[in-house]
């Protein structure tokens, strides 16, 4: 069945920047552009995909807020998408303490993490980064996180905070940790 022949009920057309060439392979949307090459499944949303051009059009057959908010979602991840091999995105986190200083490592070849001495402790809190895509550089008392992946890039950021999570005591006293301090484009 085309689509001229079932109801649209809701669509949104996302243009392609420029520089950036969008492919489509049954629902997984490929975007390529000067920094690299990225891609998403979307076979899960149940929605339409179609390539006209350099313009990717999302569509829904179904009524109700919740396809016209997954068209919306779509269209935002995959100009998120457009926007990540073009310039890239950055999150920068410090590293407080007001006792014991803190010290984190990165072991790329294992893609590990361990923050040594953190309130004290003697042994390390270590965890994986799940994506080989997103690179993370410490110097000092900042760390800068980057990738083309917007949802990996913020998600290791999270997971940086989640491993200095302070629980059981006042975080108006006991503010040690490693915050988010800045995000953005990593390359304008």
């Amino acid at each position: 069945m085309s689509i001229s022949m079932m109801e649209v009920v809701y669509s949104e057309n996302v243009e392609a920047l420029e520089g950036v060439n969008i492919g489509l392979n049954g629902s997984t949307v490929i975007v390529e552009g000067p920094l690299g090459k990225l891609s998403k499944d979307f076979s899960h949303t149940g929605l339409k995909l179609t390539l006209e051009g350099n313009t990717l059009r999302i569509i829904s057959t179904k009524k109700g807020k919740k396809f016209k908010a997954l068209v919306g979602t779509v269209a935002k991840l995959v100009r998120n998408m457009m926007e990540g091999v073009v310039h890239g995105y950055m999150v920068k986190l410090k590293i407080v303490y007001s006792h014991f200083p803190v010290t984190v490592k990165y072991d790329k070849s294992h893609n590990m993490v361990s923050i040594h001495n953190f309130m004290g402790e003697k042994s390390p809190r270590c965890f994986k980064v799940p994506f080989k895509n997103v690179d993370i550089n410490v110097s000092g008392q900042d760390i800068i996180v980057t990738g083309l992946d917007k949802n990996e890039v913020t998600q290791v950021a999270a997971m940086f905070e989640l491993a200095t999570k302070i629980k059981d005591k006042d975080p108006r006293i006991y503010i040690d940790g490693i915050y988010v301090v800045e995000k953005g484009l990593w390359r304008r």
